[in-house]
């Protein structure tokens, strides 16, 4: 973060402190904005908008979602972190945001993500609640003979590896494929896609063997035998697949990977209104009906503020150690 932008976040700090009464009393007098770094239809927005509902009921004001999509999730974020710090911009920030902030120390990173890395992800946020738990299981197409994580890894050093489907370098997959190869000795070879749909269409069809996949997106194709299950990445066996092991299960404990969705507001932003935030939205992820409404993107995450910011600062140190050793 450059010198402008720490003097100012400071003054914004200042004045906040001095105003918070005040305005604590009054918010919301106007709708709150919920910015996505992801296009419409997806499931980290699906998630927003079923949220921005239940708040905008309880907090009697509207709750408007505004998607930004584009350089891996860099340009939704950057307008949060540019966003007066008011209680009225929230922004919904996932792995990526840990990944693109290891990312920015690292040599042509910019060229990687398509932009570069105007903010940090810890200075220049403050995180307010949960959003999702993504759990991830290993899938394989049916025809793949592997019916196990130590049979899949056979095959792949067996012959000329086993194709991964993967969002490109600086994604998520990307760093999980590479803790992958590292924990199992696989020879996965990494086959980048534009999104999961284009993925998981190639995955049916034979075109790729394998890849990670949310537990909620894959359960329909994994029930219906279009897909083969043969690890779930969780520290436990998940609900939805209760018969299919862990890593850990199979033979390769030291690794759990559960993916996840936060909300974050601009740093400054008084503290009156992040814990009324705070409040309103981990109320509203602890509605029984909310797990429905989280049918295809994971498990409702009602956190608090310093567990996020403790996860985000340990994820930024995971997945940088995983970038530098890969990308050079």
């Amino acid at each position: 973060m450059n010198a402008i932008r720490r003097a100012f976040c400071t003054m914004a700090a200042l004045a906040a402190a001095t105003l918070t009464p005040a305005f604590a009393q009054e918010w919301p007098a106007r709708p709150i904005r919920i910015v996505v770094p992801y296009p419409a239809g997806g499931n980290a927005d699906s998630a927003a908008r079923a949220l921005a509902e239940v708040v905008s009921a309880s907090l009697r004001q509207t709750v408007i979602v505004d998607n930004r999509p584009g350089a891996s999730t860099i340009i939704g974020t950057d307008a949060v972190a540019r966003a007066q710090a008011d209680g009225y911009t929230v922004g919904l920030v996932t792995d990526s945001h840990a990944i693109n902030e290891a990312m920015a120390h690292l040599p042509h990173a910019s060229e990687v993500l398509g932009a570069k890395v105007p903010y940090d992800a810890v200075k220049d946020f403050m995180p307010v609640s949960g959003v999702a738990l993504v759990p991830l299981v290993l899938v394989v197409n049916p025809k793949v003979p592997a019916r196990s994580v130590k049979e899949l890894v056979r095959l792949s050093t067996a012959g000329k590896g086993v194709d991964f489907g993967t969002m490109g370098p600086g994604s998520p997959w990307f760093v999980h494929l590479h803790q992958l190869r590292k924990l199992t000795g696989a020879d996965f070879v990494d086959v980048p896609y534009k999104g999961l749909a284009p993925a998981n269409t190639d995955l049916l069809a034979g075109q790729i063997q394998t890849m990670l996949m949310p537990v909620h997106f894959a359960q329909p194709y994994i029930k219906s035998g279009r897909l083969v299950p043969l690890a779930t990445l969780g520290g436990k066996r998940h609900p939805l697949l209760p018969d299919v092991p862990t890593l850990a299960e199979s033979g390769y404990p030291g690794l759990e990977i559960t993916n996840y969705f936060m909300f974050v507001v601009p740093t400054g932003t008084p503290q009156p209104v992040v814990e009324r935030l705070t409040r309103e939205f981990n109320a509203a992820l602890r509605q029984p009906a909310m797990k429905e409404k989280f049918a295809l993107t994971g498990d409702p995450y009602p956190a608090e503020p310093a567990e996020l910011a403790a996860r985000l600062r340990r994820d930024i140190k995971a997945y940088g150690d995983v970038l530098q050793a890969t990308l050079k």
